[in-house]
């Protein structure tokens, strides 16, 4: 019995520390105003939650010990109500549930006031199974990495393709919907620079769990360097293995679903390719950007990522030598 009970009190303990790891998704490490409010409120309710916990288990166990019944004891007095107690259980919840209502419903007030004129407009829509971000005072558009710049307001309008999806990006905000149909808006103003994860938290097909995404925050000048490099077209081929694989993207349908400036490809299905090489991830934000996981990636889409729209002919070794690196020349 003791050994069960060791046990299991060490299991409990690695859990508990296993939650106090590092992870890219903490909402304990907020990095906006709109975040850290949702932090507090968050630390605020759990320990009210802890009190309450104590309190009421505490009385249970001396309820259980103190009213236990012992042998030779006849049938207990029989009451019915007890005014005191019944106050005592009632007053004191529902002021707290006033505390907590006072305390949330300012923040959400503030978190629902809309972005000021010198705010940076992006669209962010939601597809089965990845983002597509839209600058249009930019004339931007990129896919599974966002760019923003730090201690600048940007309004997010988050819109759905499809079905419903769902924005979240822990460091930065709490999760919003992307409803078909419908525009659903709000503002973050990013204080540090770093790169932060972000993905879809509404269950949206087969891909959902793959359904993922990068926050950069950079300085202005840092992002108006990414956003011109962005609106330039494409790298020309510098090889003639990357020359083969442009013609081989034109002759083998790929231009029917994504764009790339420069070429015939004006696809607007997938992801626009115009500079899909200077992003860090593919496969929206699951693979390393690299020779081997875009070989991989155009080898075998749905094997990396089951359900996805993407539909690819077998290709050959060479075909895919060729592809690679006409993709990985897209800077």
């Amino acid at each position: 019995m003791r050994a069960a009970l060791a046990a299991t009190t060490l299991l409990l303990a690695l859990t508990a520390l296993a939650a106090c790891g590092a992870t890219p998704q903490t909402t304990l490490e907020p990095t906006t105003e709109a975040a850290r409010q949702a932090r507090d409120l968050m630390v605020f309710v759990f320990w009210a939650a802890a009190v309450v916990f104590v309190i009421v288990e505490s009385a249970l166990v001396y309820i259980l010990i103190r009213f236990r019944r012992r042998p030779g004891d006849g049938l207990p007095a029989q009451t019915h109500g007890h005014t005191a107690l019944e106050i005592a259980w009632t007053i004191p919840p529902t002021i707290l549930i006033g505390v907590i209502a006072a305390l949330t419903i300012p923040v959400i007030f503030a978190n629902a006031q809309p972005a000021g004129a010198d705010a940076m407009r992006v669209r962010a829509i939601g597809h089965q199974w990845w983002f597509e971000f839209d600058y249009p005072e930019l004339g931007v558009v990129t896919a599974n990495e966002l760019h923003l710049p730090v201690d600048r307001s940007v309004e997010l309008q988050l819109e759905s393709d499809d079905v419903l999806h769902s924005f979240w990006v822990p460091r930065l905000r709490g999760k919003l919907d992307m409803v078909p149909g419908r525009v659903n808006r709000f503002t973050i103003r990013p204080e540090v620079t770093g790169t932060f994860q972000g993905q879809c938290a509404e269950f949206c097909g087969t891909a959902h769990a793959l359904m993922k995404f990068t926050v950069v925050v950079e300085t202005q000048a840092e992002f108006d360097a990414w956003a011109a490099a962005q609106l330039a077209e494409r790298t020309p081929p510098s090889s003639e293995l990357a020359r083969a694989g442009e013609e081989a993207m034109a002759a083998g349908g790929c231009v029917a679903c994504h764009a790339i400036r420069g070429t015939d490809a004006a696809g607007v299905l997938g992801p626009d390719l115009t500079h899909v090489a200077s992003r860090a991830h593919i496969a929206s934000g699951i693979l390393a950007n690299t020779p081997d996981n875009m070989r991989r990636w155009l080898q075998d889409p749905q094997g990396v990522k089951p359900g996805n729209l993407m539909t690819i002919p077998e290709l050959t070794d060479d075909q895919l030598d060729a592809l690679t690196a006409y993709m990985q020349g897209l800077t």
